[in-house]
């Protein structure tokens, strides 16, 4: 508890000390950051993975829709992993600067935009996944780094 207010008080003196226009300045550079990470990573999904190492028997079971959806599951949270360091800097500088401006119109649409993944029209897909499964199937190895999804609905013959 004493290093959390510690820590609060020194992030709390750092902002004082800070302009707005050094803020916005951040934020505009963590933004950039994080757009370069992104298509670093949409680059990467050029990568294929070895279909036939995938040996979960869940997996293996699941007809064909389910499958589709847990390999979108599976791009969607190699793409988070991927830049979750540059998303962690401009959130963390996303609040900063509507902490001290009081313009909390990019961090609301940010907001927006970070709630949980789950398109509507899947909805019923994702939650009818066994979650412990799903959890245990996407730490192979293989979802590690993006990955070319299309690629390998081909090659499932999905």
């Amino acid at each position: 508890m004493c290093l959390t207010l510690t820590f609060s008080a020194a992030a709390t003196s750092a902002s004082l000390l800070t302009s707005n226009e050094d803020l916005a300045r951040d934020l505009e550079l963590k933004y950039q950051a994080l757009n370069a990470k992104t298509e670093i990573c949409r680059e990467d999904r050029r990568s294929q993975i070895e279909v036939d190492k995938l040996t979960s028997k869940w997996f293996a079971d699941l007809p064909s829709e389910s499958k589709k959806v847990v390999l979108l599951i599976a791009s969607h949270e190699a793409i988070e992993r991927c830049t979750q360091v540059q998303v962690d800097e401009y959130t963390l500088s996303l609040v900063e600067y509507a902490a001290q401006t009081e313009d909390k119109e990019q961090l609301e649409e940010w907001l927006k935009l970070k709630q949980n993944f789950k398109p509507e029209e899947l909805a019923n897909d994702i939650d009818a996944l066994n979650f412990e499964e799903l959890i245990a199937f996407l730490k192979e190895p293989q979802f590690a780094k993006p990955f070319d999804l299309i690629a390998v609905m081909k090659q499932l013959n999905l």
